[in-house]
Formats: C-alpha cells, sequence, structure tokens
C-alpha cells in the first residue's frame, strides 16, 4: 500500500505552469491489486505528486509511505534518499540513455548486482515484454512504441515497490496505445505492487484505473 499524506507549496517557478502560487494538499492511498489514475489539467500537481513520492522533492509537511517503509515524515525528520526508495518511474519521454542499447539501459536500473546478474535480468524482461530482437538497438533505432516498452521494463526491471507513470502513452498513436495500455495492465498484474499514472486521456483513465483521482489546483475533487 502506497500511502501519501502531504503539503507543498508551489509556485509558478517550481514547473507546473500556473501563474499563482498554490500548495499542493492531498492524501490518498494506491493498493497493490491496481492502477490508480492521477488525472486533472496542466499545474493541478499530478506530476509533482510523483515526483514528491520519487523523492526528486521534499514536501513541506506530511508523510508518505509504501508498506512497512517510510519514505518521507516531516515530524519524524525521515528523508529517503532517491536511491533508497525502490521506485520506478517511467517518464513522459521514455528518458532511455541514446548511448546505450535496450538491455543495457534495462540492466542500468538494477543496483547491488554484478554485470553478469544485470544483463541477465535485461535478458529475462526483454523476454517478458516480447521485445528480444530490441536487445541490441540503440534508442533512435526503435519506434516510439518500442522505446516506452524498454522504459517500462527498465523501470520494472529492479524491483521497485511501486511504479510512476508520467503520461507514458502521450506520444504514441491511437492503435498503439490499445495494445501499450493492456501491456501496462498485466504488467501491474504481474508485479503487484501499487502503479500510479498520470494521463490527461480519459479512455486511459477508464481502461486502466481500478482508483480515479481527479486534482485540482493541488486538492482532491
Amino acid at each position: 500500500m502506497l500511502e501519501i499524506n502531504v503539503k507543498k507549496r508551489l509556485s509558478n517557478g517550481s514547473g507546473v505552469g500556473r501563474t499563482n502560487d498554490f500548495t499542493l494538499d492531498i492524501e490518498f492511498a494506491a493498493a497493490p491489486d491496481g492502477i490508480t489514475i492521477l488525472s486533472g489539467a496542466s499545474g493541478s500537481g499530478k506530476t509533482t505528486t510523483l515526483r514528491l513520492v520519487a523523492g526528486i522533492l521534499a514536501p513541506d509537511e506530511g508523510a508518505v509511505s509504501v508498506a512497512s517503509t517510510v519514505y518521507f515524515d516531516s515530524r519524524r525528520r525521515i528523508n529517503l534518499p532517491i536511491q533508497q526508495r525502490r521506485v520506478g518511474f517511467v517518464f513522459q519521454d521514455y528518458a532511455l540513455f541514446p548511448h546505450l542499447t535496450a538491455a543495457e539501459n534495462i540492466a542500468y536500473g538494477i543496483k547491488n548486482a554484478d554485470k553478469k546478474t544485470r544483463l541477465a535480468r535485461a535478458r529475462e524482461m526483454l523476454s517478458l515484454f516480447r521485445i528480444e530482437p530490441l536487445g541490441a538497438r540503440l534508442p533512435r533505432e526503435m519506434s516510439g512504441g518500442e522505446q516506452q516498452r524498454v522504459a517500462l521494463a527498465r523501470a520494472l526491471a529492479s524491483d521497485p515497490k511501486v511504479l510512476l507513470l508520467d503520461e507514458p502513452l502521450s506520444a504514441v498513436d491511437l492503435e498503439l496505445r490499445a495494445k501499450l495500455l493492456d501491456e501496462i495492465a498485466a504488467a501491474q498484474q504481474r508485479a503487484k505492487i501499487p502503479f500510479l499514472y498520470v494521463t490527461h486521456n480519459e479512455a486511459e483513465a477508464e481502461r486502466l484505473g481500478t482508483r480515479h483521482i481527479a486534482l485540482r489546483a493541488g486538492r482532491i475533487v
């Protein structure tokens, strides 16, 4: 269970795209048996919520925890660094390393293992997502859908406790999007961890979400 109860003061310079300051003030829980959708207009606090869970940003007050692990607690002065949080993150632009192959990109996120073990895990993930032929390709040699599959495989290869997805299908066409939605749903069923999925697309929300949280100006509506 991912539990979030935080407040974070935001301004126009924080990257949320608003002209006025406001405070992100949210409390909710995301279970490991489904996908929780975060939706809302640009600047409502969706991506900021993901960054607070990942540790990219720190809340001003409140707490974030996954199962028995406390990621952040302002009262107890706990703030785990990113590398200790075991969070997978799929970015909108996939953020693959352009100079690494698909297998190397997947292996990169696996910590505390030797090179042989990391590459073996990467091959396992390539097989799981049925993209074995991509193993030796660079990102520039892949389609948008292929890059998305590699990014998802990389995020799950490290055995995270929670997976965060920030509009991961915004750059793919409608036909491919339907297939990738099925793959994301199947990946959640295999992993059995909370997925927190940001989207503007109502069809995606209806297809994937077991819970749908709408944000407006930093609050759940």
